[in-house]
């Protein structure tokens, strides 16, 4: 069962920051494209923050069952481990404020603000990473 979740956590972990840096790379480079390709590019984009959030839920549900089927509550007596959990709630805060941006932008037909998405998607990279190597000197 661990090895599953293990698989599932790691999985997901590469599908939520393999597409926040494809949205990132795809962002900075929209102005390439010609303006005929952008509601195809744009939907894209919306597909990869779906994928990113896809996995950032199932990192949660996976991280959740492997602690409750191996350390328990003992692991937060685990200071890098809390670090990590920190890391990864503003990385969730970050998410939730990117996607009610796009919900909003979907209902008004505004798109969000560039630099802010931009912002909100460097800053969850970074969280991303950092809850990464918290996970590994956690776990090590």
């Amino acid at each position: 069962m661990l090895d599953l979740l293990k698989t599932i956590h790691f999985l997901s972990f590469a599908v939520a920051i393999g597409a926040g840096v494809s949205n990132l790379v795809l962002g900075a480079r929209l102005s390439t494209f010609p303006p005929q390709a952008m509601p195809s590019l744009g939907g894209f984009r919306l597909l990869l923050g779906k994928l990113s959030t896809i996995g950032l839920i199932l990192l949660w549900l996976s991280g959740i069952w492997m602690v409750a089927v191996t350390a328990g509550i003992g692991i937060l007596d685990n200071q890098t481990f809390l670090w990590k959990l920190a890391a990864v709630a503003v990385l969730t805060v970050l998410s939730i404020v990117a996607n009610l941006a796009v919900a909003k932008a979907k209902k008004t037909g505004i798109p969000p603000d560039a630099n802010r998405m931009k912002r909100l998607g460097i800053g969850s990279q970074a969280m991303a990473i950092l809850a990464l190597i918290l996970a590994i000197v956690a776990f090590n």
